[in-house]
């Protein structure tokens, strides 16, 4: 599958790539180190001279997609998250609501959040659900807050190319150099997230490999292995991970809030906030973007159609290559 042809790919769960374009996703870390808990992260700024809170929507698939109607890339999130640092507010608020999606783009998100956050941002997780590629986002965040309803996790790797679609693991057990590969480059991101954030990589590890456990105890917070007779089974080898908000906020992990006021108030301001909300680029821009891809399927099937002669195929072809262009632009981190 080539390039373009990716265009007309959809999303599938969490962390998918096309191996084509040479992307690979993570499927498990070295074992992890317990942390002593989970309840105290890396340090946060708790007062800024600011008032302003920024709240950015991160909704729908996590990546370009035509087969949802709302998406957000990496382009799109660096440009606000940009536009959002330069107003020196006191906080920013992912509002996170995302059952995954592509890969490289949720390997870059967590990259500027890690950076941001090393910068001095303060960045909070506000999650409605978060699974696959958003779960592992919702990780990189040193402060997470989630509604009561809220799932978190399922993030095994999953491959889409021509030949449909299949688990990184399947694909790879035939080929432990290759696996290990993969585990060793791709995984970095997560063990970097974890380490900004104070959190055990362990946790990223069992949502994305179901032979993973997941054990915690108040003193000695996440590991991947039992180490005491009072750790609790989190998650165990035969399941991938799922968090709810129960679970979250009895480990430390986050904060159940049930609206955005709730979530400003946990930030500790000692003045009234301003709130602002930054959309993305594509989400001001979808009435053109549907427009472009109804070209796209009209010309695709006039290329497949046996009644075009020759020549108006080739004419077809041509014009539809330009139309992908015009998408592949348009979507700008392809």
């Amino acid at each position: 599958m080539n390039k373009r042809n990716f265009i007309f790919a959809g999303a599938v769960c969490a962390a998918c790539s096309l191996a084509a374009f040479g992307q690979t996703v993570p499927k498990g870390d070295a074992p992890a180190t317990p942390t002593k808990s989970e309840a105290k992260p890396a340090a946060i700024k708790t007062e800024s001279s600011s008032n302003l809170v920024v709240v950015i929507p991160l909704q729908g698939v996590v990546g370009p997609t035509l087969d949802n109607d709302e998406w957000f890339s990496a382009t799109d999130f660096e440009k606000t998250l940009n536009k959002a640092e330069k107003l020196n507010p006191a906080a920013i608020i992912l509002e996170i609501n995302s059952g995954g999606g592509l890969v490289a783009t949720e390997e870059r998100i967590i990259q500027m959040i890690i950076d941001s956050q090393g910068r001095g941002t303060r960045i909070v997780a506000w999650v409605f659900d978060a699974g696959s590629a958003a779960a592992l986002i919702t990780l990189a965040c040193k402060e997470i807050c989630v509604m009561p309803s809220a799932r978190v996790g399922a993030a095994v790797t999953i491959v889409s190319g021509e030949s449909g679609t299949a688990s990184l693991k399947s694909l790879t057990e035939k080929d432990p150099e290759l696996a290990a590969k993969y585990e060793s480059w791709k995984s970095a991101i997560h063990k970097s997230a974890a380490e900004a954030t104070g959190r055990s990589p362990a946790i990223a590890d069992a949502m994305r490999d179901m032979s993973k456990e997941l054990w915690w105890s108040s003193a000695g917070g996440f590991s991947e292995t039992r180490r005491t007779e009072s750790d609790e089974l989190i998650d165990g080898p035969k399941t991938v991970l799922t968090l709810t908000a129960g679970t979250m906020e009895k480990t430390g992990l986050a904060k159940q809030k049930i609206s955005l006021d709730d979530v400003i108030h946990s930030l500790g301001m000692r003045r009234s906030p301003e709130i602002k909300k930054l959309n993305s680029y594509m989400e001001m821009n979808p009435k053109k973007f549907k427009k472009l891809l109804g070209e796209i399927k009209k010309l695709r099937q006039a290329v497949n159609d046996s009644k075009t002669n020759s020549s108006n195929k080739r004419h077809f072809a041509e014009e539809l290559t330009k139309k992908i262009l015009q998408a592949e632009q348009l979507l700008g981190e392809l």
